[in-house]
């Protein structure tokens, strides 16, 4: 038996379910391994669930849930998935950012400049070879 991430909805979920996987104040997000990221919403005690994020479909590509992470740093919401191609073993992580929930980046590599270290970010969708924005990598001590 062969599976795979595909293009068909999971099932919802919901805050009933299971624990959300990220919390920033009162909005509670849920990865859905290779499908989709879905955040939980309360505007002044009305909550709304919706699919924020639906991840690139990749053939014949699963997601680690355990190795997959959801971190904020005060500016971006980035989302990073494990995906394991069969046949070739190994985690290849893709990376995901927003800032409004609603416009989302991927992370397409390292650019330098001035003999500083990028990272480039494109706009979700674009084809486009070049880099939307850059972020400078501030080394870890």
């Amino acid at each position: 038996m062969i599976t795979a991430c595909g293009d068909k909805s999971q099932v919802s979920i919901t805050s009933k379910s299971k624990q959300p996987d990220f919390t920033i104040d009162t909005t509670q997000f849920y990865l859905n391994s290779c499908h989709s990221l879905t955040g939980v919403f309360n505007h002044n005690g009305t909550i709304e669930s919706k699919v924020i994020l639906t991840f690139p479909y990749r053939p014949l590509s699963v997601c680690t849930d355990k190795q997959s992470q959801l971190s904020f740093d005060g500016t971006y919401l980035t989302v990073k998935i494990c995906r394991t191609s069969f046949g070739a073993g190994g985690c290849g992580v893709e990376k995901f950012r927003t800032k409004d929930f609603e416009n989302w980046q991927e992370y397409i590599g390292i650019t330098w400049h001035d003999n500083e270290q990028y990272e480039a970010w494109r706009r979700l969708g674009s084809n486009s070879t070049k880099a939307d924005e850059i972020t400078k990598v501030v080394p870890v001590l």
